[in-house]
């Protein structure tokens, strides 16, 4: 099965489609979901789909682009933005929940190994911008997340410590943009 969407209307067709869950075995899917990222409080009151809590860092009318393939039982994550801080590394990495008000809304980081904190069990995918403006990451996991379990991709404000320098394994710093996205995945066995 192929599946290509682009957009938040195709986005939430797929979804509903594939119940947010995907087949192990599907031959290919591929999701696909687009923000522009605005401030608390730009709309109606609702925090919007791709949040900015810190716009020195993650301007407002920045965008985001993220794209979910998957084949088998793993996948592909990649990840583009468009108008951030030339020069600056960001820290990113798929959360459990939605984002709020609050940075910490969005929960801890997914973890395929629960309370293991490193790149094998957890989805960091750090960048640098580039003097466009341009930052583009990718990642291949031999997993799948599970179904319901991974809500959105947060930025942090510096590249993801490995325990090698005075930061414990997995810290990026305080959360400057949170992109809600409902990866798909995997019902828990």
């Amino acid at each position: 099965m192929k599946i290509l969407a682009t957009g938040a209307v195709a986005m939430t067709a797929v979804l509903a489609t594939a119940g947010s869950s995907v087949a192990a075995g599907q031959d290919d899917v591929l999701l696909y979901d687009a923000g522009r990222f605005a401030p608390l409080g730009a709309g109606a009151g609702a925090v919007p789909k791709a949040v900015t809590y810190n716009e020195e860092l993650v301007p407002a009318g920045s965008e985001i682009h993220v794209a979910q393939g998957i084949r088998g039982n793993s996948m592909l994550i990649d990840i583009a933005t468009l108008g951030l801080d030339p020069g600056h590394t960001y820290g990113t990495h798929v959360h459990t929940e939605p984002c709020g008000a609050d940075p910490a809304d969005a929960g801890g980081h997914y973890q395929n190994e629960q309370g293991v904190v490193d790149e094998d069990s957890e989805v960091w995918l750090d960048f640098t911008v580039d003097e466009r403006g341009v930052g583009q990451a990718e990642v291949h996991k031999n997993w799948l997340f599970r179904a319901g379990e991974a809500g959105s991709l947060v930025l942090h404000e510096r590249g993801t410590s490995e325990g090698h320098d005075e930061h414990p394994p997995g810290d990026a710093g305080a959360r400057v943009a949170c992109f809600s996205i409902p990866f798909a995945g995997v019902p828990a066995a």
